[in-house]
């Protein structure tokens, strides 16, 4: 059983995403996407205000956030599915997916030299590994 801390831990994880998504949505618009070239800028190391943002990756940009937005409420759900019914045994399927997600997004964002974006997946993932771990809902036995 997930404890209140975990819980909401992991449920204020599940709306960064969410929100991270409505920045990278935004980014569809020039008068909006001030936060996505910054972090293309970040991410295309060093800081230097050449973000190696170009207008051609607009859509793909706010596609991504849209992607973002939706995995973030299927987590979400999930998430409470888990911590109502521990019996249905979630944890270790979405904690599966989400290491899959960072192990592929981060080893192609190594390999295109955007080590940066590694680095912001990580922290993503130590994010939502903390509670999990913490919680210990992963070395419950699966009751399904």
């Amino acid at each position: 059983m997930m404890s209140t801390i975990w819980r909401q831990w992991v449920t204020a994880w599940c709306y960064l995403v969410l929100g991270l998504g409505v920045v990278f949505a935004g980014s569809a618009w020039p008068q909006t996407d001030a936060a996505v070239r910054l972090f293309c800028d970040v991410i295309y190391w060093p800081l230097d205000g050449q973000s190696g943002w170009h207008e051609s990756l607009r859509l793909t940009a706010a596609i991504l956030g849209a992607v973002m937005m939706g995995w973030s409420l299927t987590l979400l759900t999930l998430v409470q599915a888990a911590v109502k019914q521990p019996q249905l045994a979630l944890w270790r399927p979405m904690t599966g997916a989400i290491l899959v997600w960072w192990g592929v997004d981060s080893s192609i964002s190594v390999a295109l030299n955007t080590p940066g974006n590694a680095v912001s997946n990580t922290g993503f993932l130590l994010l939502y590994l903390i509670p999990v771990l913490a919680s210990g809902v992963l070395k419950q036995p699966n009751r399904a």
